[in-house]
């Protein structure tokens, strides 16, 4: 298994600068990369673990399972989950928390 994502010397290195700039695509891609670090970045279901999963539309995915078909979101499970904040501003909250 290789380095946790957010132990990488892309994100340490990270200033608060870098991060509000980035655009939002690459904000979801490594707000993606934390939560399923594992399989890089790829979704898998949090309530079975199945690795079959496919995008639906706003952001969410969907579990192939037969009998799981759970609905989540990259904040599914999360602190962040239920919560209508941009993904910019959960990067930030991170980002402020871990520095």
């Amino acid at each position: 298994m290789g380095q946790h994502f957010l132990l990488s010397p892309q994100v340490r290195d990270l200033t608060i600068t870098e991060l509000s700039a980035m655009r939002v695509g690459t904000a979801k891609k490594w707000l993606r990369q934390a939560r399923w670090p594992e399989t890089d970045g790829e979704p898998y279901c949090p309530h079975c673990g199945n690795l079959r999963c496919y995008e639906m539309s706003r952001e969410r995915y969907k579990c192939s399972a037969k009998e799981c078909k759970a609905v989540f979101t990259v904040t599914s499970g999360t602190a962040f989950g239920g919560r209508r904040l941009p993904v910019k501003t959960m990067l930030l909250a991170i980002w402020f928390a871990a520095n």
